[in-house]
């Protein structure tokens, strides 16, 4: 028989929630399709009979002792995925920063913009194809209002970067830690995978391969 995946949905940091019909009905219809459970956290103290940990736009900072259990969840062999936002709105870089800094990560307080790769004129909705990793049958990704990513140490890795232009500075709008075998993820944007980015390009089948692979 297989294993169901199951993932945890953290709403203790006043998140986004995956039970929000407005912004997340598509992708939880999807989940479910896909033979995997999704449910709300009210702690992280709960996260241990989970596979898949969703920290979605946080808006409260991460105490050392939820980063402790953050990091014995990644020793387990499991996954955590952090989705932020542009221009440190509401404090959000500074909320995951409180957590992913553990993880050799840094959400920037920037803005990415591109003038050549954006959907319909916009250069705040960057258009990717440099997609490294949970890239199968991924051609392009639409990232909305994404801040860049830095990379702290040797354990991190890119996994998204902003199309290439005259620019040599490489912009890294995703990256990835491997932590005691465990898999820690930092976005730039949380909302590639909304009800408006999920039906653009390839963004479902992305935020599937990032939940389920």
């Amino acid at each position: 028989m297989v294993k169901r995946i199951k993932i945890g949905w953290d709403i203790s940091h006043m998140e986004f929630t995956i039970e929000d019909h407005y912004y997340f009905s598509v992708l939880k219809k999807s989940i479910r399709e896909a033979g995997a459970v999704v449910r709300e956290l009210d702690s992280l103290g709960d996260i241990a009979n989970f596979d898949v940990l969703v920290i979605n736009y946080p808006e409260k900072p991460f105490k050392k002792t939820e980063a402790k259990l953050v990091r014995d969840f990644l020793k387990s062999g499991k996954k955590v995925i952090v989705g932020g936002y542009y221009k440190n709105e509401d404090r959000i870089a500074d909320h995951i920063n409180s957590l992913s800094s553990h993880f050799g990560l840094l959400l920037n307080k920037d803005e990415v913009r591109d003038r050549f790769s954006n959907d319909e004129g916009d250069d705040l909705l960057i258009v990717t194809s440099r997609v490294l990793s949970y890239n199968d049958s991924v051609e392009r990704v639409l990232l909305p209002c994404s801040a860049s990513i830095s990379i702290l140490d040797s354990s991190a890795r890119p996994i998204i970067y902003k199309e290439k232009s005259g620019s040599r500075r490489e912009r890294v709008l995703g990256a990835e830690s491997r932590i005691d075998g465990g898999r820690f993820l930092l976005l730039g944007t949380c909302v590639f995978w909304d009800n408006f980015a999920i039906k653009k390009y390839s963004n479902f089948r992305f935020s599937l391969n990032l939940l389920l692979d």
